[in-house]
């Protein structure tokens, strides 16, 4: 069966190990591997102090807020009404402040907190995809549980006996705390004439045969390139499937690493630039 863009035909059917060095590794059917190193527990105790004094800070705003509103509001005899739906909105404020700031920031910022992106953390579904909102509210509301019976008790014992450092929330949502290397951008990517090939991802703009699927996956892969454990083969066989579906002649289809790379780039390159109207 052919397949209509090329995340369907890279994405599909992937298999995961963690390998002896505590990195989570992702096969593809095509024998590709690439990988993160899983977040030990240490790492991740940081991430989380750094979101607890954040969370304290918040705490303590919301402190002063309360004596700003007890002043203002003691000279007036509230209905029982009204002070009861105070309690309650002061009761959810808090919970959110614990337990809605993770969510917020997981969501906001794909899978960090300010305490995660300052380690370099991120979550990830166990399957090597992004996190999604769903994963988010889910691992963020079996956080509660982790919770007991304080300072994230159940969570960390639990964490204690997997290999992949998991808490309940993690297990629920079927999702994983992994290290980030720095992000490649486009800009800083080597792409001279002396190590490539000349490229072809202009030739005869074939590019409009292109779908913006196909061009999502090789951006999405330049970016995270570095974070393979080894980028060549899929180097080829990217730029070659882009090749095949500009419908470049065999001569132009790209057949070493530094060439693929960049086809890759100067495709993606052709694709962005702005249609001449």
């Amino acid at each position: 069966m052919r397949c209509h863009a090329l995340s369907k035909c890279v994405a599909s059917h992937h298999t995961m190990e963690l390998t002896p060095t505590d990195q989570f590794v992702v096969e593809t059917p095509e024998n590709i591997r690439f990988g993160y190193d899983v977040a030990d527990i240490g790492s991740r105790f940081l991430a989380l102090l750094i979101d607890t004094l954040i969370q304290a800070v918040l705490y303590v705003l919301l402190g002063i807020g309360m004596i700003f509103l007890a002043t203002r509001l003691s000279q007036i005899d509230l209905p029982r009404l009204v002070s009861d739906a105070l309690a309650v909105l002061l009761i959810l404020v808090i919970f959110m402040i614990q337990f809605g700031y993770f969510l917020f920031f997981e969501i906001i910022l794909n899978g960090q907190t300010p305490g995660k992106r300052l380690f370099h953390l991120r979550v990830i579904k166990d399957n090597g995809y992004p996190l999604s909102p769903v994963d988010a509210i889910i691992r963020n509301l079996v956080r509660v549980i982790d919770f007991f019976p304080g300072a994230y008790g159940i969570g960390v014992v639990t964490m204690f006996f997997n290999k992949r450092a998991k808490r309940l929330g993690d297990f629920a949502a079927g999702t994983l705390v992994v290290k980030m290397r720095d992000e490649v951008r486009l800009q800083h990517l080597v792409t001279t004439a002396a190590t490539a090939a000349p490229s072809t991802a202009n030739a005869n703009g074939e590019v409009r045969r292109l779908e913006e699927d196909d061009i999502a996956l090789a951006e999405s892969f330049l970016a995270r390139r570095n974070q393979m454990t080894n980028p060549a083969p899929m180097t080829l066989q990217i730029a070659q499937r882009l090749a095949k579906k500009m419908e470049l002649p065999d001569a132009a289809i790209p057949q070493t690493p530094n060439a693929a790379l960049l086809f890759i780039h100067d495709t993606v390159k052709a694709y962005r630039a702005p249609r001449a109207s």
